[in-house]
């Protein structure tokens, strides 16, 4: 039955007839009846505290007074129910004075048709009251939440009315040297643009901003802060709106800050958000000019990987939080055992990579013993636990010979691996072997089979259904891709897509995925399906110029309806490639697309990002999922970030859900989806039942 055909009823009643003659005249209505009878205030007042009824029946001729009843009902109830007074033969009541009382209405058991009525109106006035109410609620709390994004904000912002500033946040005030904002209510901003630029700002405002709004436009001009200290500055004009009036909304960025806002951004690109250290791509890219500078000398150096034997057990036992901290201070013991001038990084997970300058094979041995000897000797104390870990050492030399970045790479990390095979805590020095194919040749194979499967159409798209866990029904999913064999059996994309981004073939194979989504989207709300699919982009795509005006084309092309598409990067490659992907993020806003940051929440602060890319959709870090429901270190970190991407409006995706005890830990934090192998594995198939959550 649905939910609006239940209804409770409290009845202030001595017959129990009467209660019977109720549940039957709600029952032929189509309403299944609650009822509960009470005869005095000591009943009414225990069960108002245990539940609010939808309406109360007041019986006349009670004991307990209409008048008393409903100062009941005001004193223990945080909303009103409405009030029914029901005529008993030789009790008939006023209904000028009942109603003045505070009932709603004058009914009588002997015309059931007419109590069915009464009720069935104040039901449907009750239902559109709590909409209301709800509605109210609601828009006080994105009132609320706008108010403490535009406070907190670093854009300097406004509101203007009639050419008078009526607010100003905290940015905003710094930037022009005022103390509060009552200092500029009511001074015109016109006062705030310097002399020279006036008249180029007063015809813009005529030209632009007419009936009292901007269509954001900008304005490049001098402006000029409380002591008359000019600068130069953008405006950014956009209509808004204050307690239902129109205004116009400013912005103002100062441009002497832009490089400075660079050099941050290039600053953040280049560190580990948990360490500090340096990250994988400034390694990557470090190496790659190390080598070279080797080559056209004849200096010589190595690559050495340090991978923590134990560190799976750490992040198990402590969660993701305490893992973190485990390696950020390892990695302070690190930086002091590391020689002056060598690149120490974090290469990946419990991995750390260093380039080791003037090291010969017949060197660096020693290096790495103390190295490895560092990492042994320290003992982390998280969590009241103490955390140790050996590790395994794989090196690969640079020298005159030496092979290209990849290959270098490559070869140390085939070493780190043999290291493991032997044992923990041992070294290996990479040797080729003879007729070992270099990764650069192994790579032009790839390229070419890849290049093939393109052509015939050996790609397969796999879908996973993201679930709401709050009501919503729409169909979301997350879109996969594999690769068919010429032997017909299914290829993972770990095996394919790491030499794909090496090869820069994943260009190509984003763009397939890109495109047979798109189609398949669009089939799908033809035929009446509210779908929405989110495809992952790579390192190697954010970078590509010409991807925006492509997808724009595509997506005018079929018609794509807005926001059903939400592209998802990495946290770590979006840390990596910053610049690339703050742009491309605004960038799909502007063609109704939405954003997700995957794998979100590592580091110390994690919202940093969140000022440079302005994601829709937070996909948590798949390691806090680990042991959850059992985890209390996990579950206090995933709360922590839950709440703050409530107070930012960001939805919440908790992937690689393990187990059904999960669900009830991520409903209570106010995680708004969830996605894994327990509820649907990846499937060809889009036939999940979105509904079945509601049960």
């Amino acid at each position: 039955m649905k939910k609006e055909n239940k209804i409770s009823i409290f009845i202030i009643d001595d017959s129990l007839t009467n209660e019977e003659q109720v549940i039957k005249i709600m029952r032929s209505a189509g309403y299944a009846a609650h009822t509960t009878r009470l005869e005095d205030e000591e009943d009414l007042t225990a069960a108002l505290e245990k539940k609010a009824p939808d309406i109360l029946l007041y019986a006349m001729g009670m004991p307990l007074s209409l008048e008393d009843t409903i100062a009941c009902l005001q004193r223990v109830l945080k909303h009103p129910i409405p009030v029914i007074a029901v005529n008993r033969p030789g009790h008939e009541g006023d209904i000028i004075k009942i109603m003045r009382a505070g009932a709603r209405d004058l009914a009588s058991f002997e015309k059931p048709a007419h109590l069915e009525l009464v009720i069935k109106r104040e039901m449907a006035a009750s239902i559109e009251s709590r909409k209301m109410h709800h509605l109210e609620t609601s828009i006080k709390e994105s009132e609320r939440r706008c108010q403490a994004l535009l406070d907190s904000s670093r854009d300097a912002i406004a509101y203007i009315h009639e050419g008078m500033h009526i607010y100003s946040n905290k940015s905003y005030l710094d930037l022009f040297k005022f103390e509060a904002s009552e200092d500029l209510e009511g001074m015109p901003i016109l006062d705030m643009v310097g002399m020279d630029d006036r008249d180029k700002f007063k015809n813009f405002l005529r030209d632009n901003c007419k009936d009292g709004t901007c269509n954001h436009e900008k304005l490049h001009l001098n402006l000029k802060n409380a002591d008359s200290t000019e600068f130069e500055g953008e405006m950014e004009f956009s209509p808004a709106s204050i307690d239902g009036e129109p205004c116009v909304q400013v912005i103002i960025r100062n441009q002497s800050n832009s490089k400075e806002l660079e050099q941050k951004l290039a600053m953040m690109s280049q560190k580990d958000t948990v360490t500090g250290l340096f990250n994988r791509q400034h390694f990557v890219d470090s190496l790659a000019t190390i080598t070279n500078t080797v080559k056209e000398s004849n200096q010589t150096a190595a690559v050495m990987l340090i991978h923590l034997d134990n560190f799976a057990d750490i992040k198990q036992s402590t969660g993701v939080v305490g893992s973190d901290k485990y390696l950020k201070e390892l990695a302070d013991k690190l930086t002091e055992a590391t020689i002056k001038n060598d690149l120490l990084a974090r290469f990946e997970g419990g991995v750390f990579s260093i380039i080791c300058n003037n090291q010969t094979a017949a060197s660096i041995r020693s290096y790495a013993q103390k190295l490895q000897k560092t990492c042994a000797n320290y003992i982390g104390n998280i969590n009241n636990q103490s955390l140790n870990s050996t590790s395994s050492i794989g090196i690969s030399i640079i020298d005159q010979n030496a092979p290209d970045t990849n290959e270098i790479l490559l070869r140390a990390e085939r070493a780190v691996t043999e290291a493991k095979q032997l044992g923990s805590n041992n070294i290996v020095i990479y040797q080729p072997k003879a007729g070992e194919l270099t990764q650069k040749e192994i790579d032009t194979q790839v390229t070419k089979d890849l290049k093939d499967a393109i052509t015939n159409n050996r790609f397969i798209l796999y879908y996973q259904p993201i679930i709401s866990l709050h009501g919503d029904t729409d169909e979301r999913y997350e879109v996969f891709v594999r690769l068919l064999g010429k032997d017909g059996k299914v290829i993972m994309p770990n095996d394919f897509l790491p030499a794909a981004n090496r090869t820069g073939m994943s260009l190509a194979i984003d763009r397939w995925i890109l495109f047979n989504t798109i189609t398949t989207l669009t089939q799908r709300w033809k035929d009446g399906k509210r779908t929405l699919f989110f495809v992952k982009l790579t390192a190697n795509s954010i970078k590509d110029s010409n991807l925006m005006n492509w997808l724009k084309e595509t997506l005018i092309k079929f018609n794509v309806p807005k926001n059903s598409l939400i592209f998802q990067v990495k946290e770590s490659t979006a840390v990596t490639s910053l610049k690339h992907t703050a742009e491309i993020s605004k960038s799909l806003k502007e063609l109704n697309c939405s954003f997700t940051l995957d794998d979100f929440g590592t580091g110390s602060n994690p919202f940093e990002l969140l000022k440079h890319v302005p994601a829709d959709y937070l996909k948590l870090e798949k390691s806090f999922m680990e042991n959850l429901s059992s985890s209390p270190t996990n579950q206090e970190a995933l709360k922590k970030i839950t709440e703050q991407a409530m107070t930012l409006n960001k939805l919440t995706i908790a992937q690689c859900v393990q187990d059904a005890t999960s669900l009830s830990v991520l409903w209570g934090m106010g995680i708004n989806f969830i996605q894994g192998n327990f509820l649907q594995e990846p499937m060809p198939e889009l036939n999940y039942d979105f509904t079945a959550m509601m049960g």
